[in-house]
């Protein structure tokens, strides 16, 4: 089929790929994507697994633990447009590589920092890095695959960040528990357990940069850019790896992107011949920002950017704060138990828990203050202190089993993820958008009734399960609604909006927790239900050729 084709002309990309077929290549590559993957879920939610722990070592409050988790996604937002037209305009891999060994490097020096500003910075400046690699993955993953498989590419994605969502908390409950202390000069350099866990999640990423160095270019970008030789050559390249070099690549002529492009719009000419010029640089990036504010892709982009936003509030919000709310069951069930409260006022609901735990962090942040200024006033052990020493004791909750419900929830997502890889093509991502975002909505707000771990556990597992495979729908979504050359412009737009809706519900997350018990439930589940009524407008995207 793909020889006739070729006999009556230049192959499109769409006919170039699927003669290659699917095997060995394939599997290469989505065996480097796991790596890559785990790299950006680590990159944005260490933190989470360690504010508990670490609340007594960095005197954090609960704005603080909002704002640590919050800043990662500042970072990203930070560098959107910038690695968006780099990418479409120097190439995927260059900057895969480069991306994963730098955002490790942050890793590391975060790890080793001694207080929440120097962590603060180096997380902002992991997630500066980060964001590149995360949607130049995606449009690099989606131009090696060919229609029949695209979606399903997407959504084998999506296993592989449960799997890390998996791994985080088996490594935390591995080595934060422990008792491992060490201090250097005197007292002025420590590293504790969670700082050894920071430590040890940076091993994907160089992983990642490492490998990706032995992939090549994606030949879809190559054809954009008019290099068709190396593009063919690639494909070639593919279909001998993919076919054992058993047979001959059919295809002997790609057609001209550039040339094609450049007669809809003013071409730019080589002197002395008519081929015409790629553009490159800060020019080229406002031009496909340009073109994104035209029909027909004004429309589509403003929803795909509103539908992320809300999702990602939602989601990152609730699953950054999971730990931190299972910890809070947790340490409210212990103080119970010891002060042998009776069976009755042990069913208290999730609310009256974080009540508790609000009352209590402040009454704790409130001691301190007291303590730090009477040792400014008398110096480090004035009379009368003991006593105050007694009732400052921050105990840092480092239950194993805290690790073990974010581990289930893990296991969940990979279950759901299989399923859905089965049937994308049969459900189609617009509606797994629609009906999924208002089961999950549903769910988000009646955790506000939970009495106990195993409820919250539950709706827990529904709500950030289905948000994350909505999330992971819309990229795949958009990669088919728009063309290559605006492409991962438009990802890096799209999580740019999400992650915009992670640092403001991140941030005002515990300050609805201060307000009362209903608000914070209500943002998560009321956002997600009004996104899954907006998502009813998106077009239908499965089994789309690639523009």
């Amino acid at each position: 089929m793909h020889g006739a084709a070729n006999e009556r002309g230049p192959a499109d990309f769409e006919t170039a790929i699927a003669a290659t077929g699917y095997g060995r290549f394939n599997y290469i590559l989505l065996l480097v994507a796991m790596p890559c993957c785990m790299t950006t879920v680590f990159e944005t939610t260490t933190m989470s697994y360690v504010l508990p722990s670490a609340e007594c070592d960095l005197n954090l409050s609960l704005a603080d633990k909002g704002m640590l988790n919050a800043i990662t996604y500042t970072g990203m937002i930070t560098s959107a447009f910038l690695w968006g037209f780099l990418s479409d305009t120097y190439g995927r891999k260059r900057l895969l590589v480069v991306g994963f060994l730098l955002d490790s490097t942050f890793n590391v020096l975060c790890a080793l920092s001694q207080n929440m500003v120097t962590i603060m910075v180096f997380k902002f400046m992991g997630g500066f890095v980060i964001c590149g690699p995360f949607a130049v993955l995606m449009a690099y993953l989606s131009e090696f695959h060919s229609l029949q498989h695209r979606s399903r590419v997407m959504i084998v994605l999506g296993v592989f960040y449960s799997a890390a969502n998996m791994l985080l908390p088996a490594l935390a409950w591995l080595i934060i528990p422990q008792s491992w202390n060490l201090v250097i000069g005197n007292g002025m350099f420590e590293i504790h357990s969670w700082q050894i866990f920071l430590a040890v999640s940076c091993l994907p990423g160089v992983l990642s940069g490492l490998s990706v160095m032995f992939l090549p270019e994606s030949p879809k970008f190559l054809m954009s850019k008019g290099q068709n030789e190396r593009a063919l050559a690639i494909f070639r390249w593919l279909h001998a790896i993919n076919t054992r070099g058993r047979e001959q690549y059919p295809i002997k002529e790609l057609i001209n992107e550039l040339a094609a492009t450049s007669s809809e719009s003013t071409p730019g000419k080589v002197a002395g011949g008519d081929k015409p010029v790629a553009r490159s640089g800060l020019g080229e990036g406002f031009r496909q920002l340009g073109i994104m504010f035209r029909k027909p892709h004004l429309k589509n982009a403003c929803l795909v950017y509103g539908i992320q936003f809300g999702i990602l509030l939602g989601l990152n919000t609730f699953r950054l704060w999971v730990p931190q709310l299972f910890t809070i069951i947790e340490e409210f069930e212990h103080e119970q138990h010891l002060t042998h409260l009776d069976a009755s006022s042990s069913q208290a609901t999730l609310c009256e828990m974080l009540a508790y735990k609000v009352n209590k962090t402040q009454h704790m942040q409130e001691q301190w203050l007291e303590r730090d200024v009477a040792r400014a006033l008398h110096g480090p052990e004035p009379a009368g202190v003991e006593p105050l020493n007694d009732i400052l004791k921050c105990t840092a909750t480092t239950e194993g089993r805290i690790y073990l419900y974010s581990l289930i929830i893990g296991c969940v997502g990979i279950g759901a993820y299989g399923v859905t890889t089965l049937m994308i093509n049969s459900i189609g991502n617009r509606n797994i958008l629609v009906y999924g975002l208002l089961l999950a909505g549903t769910s988000g707000t009646a955790l506000y009734w939970a009495r106990s771990s195993l409820v919250t556990l539950v709706l827990s597992s529904c709500y950030i399960t289905i948000c994350s495979i909505a999330s992971t729908a819309l990229v795949g979504a958009v990669v088919a609604m728009f063309p290559t050359s605006m492409r991962t412009m438009v990802v890096s737009l799209t999580m740019m909006f999400g992650r915009t809706g992670s640092i403001i519900g991140n941030v005002g997350f515990p300050y609805l927790m201060a307000l009362g018990c209903l608000p914070p439930f209500v943002m998560i589940g009321a956002i997600v239900i009004a996104v899954a009524v907006v998502s009813r407008l998106l077009p239908r995207t499965v089994k789309k050729p690639l523009q």
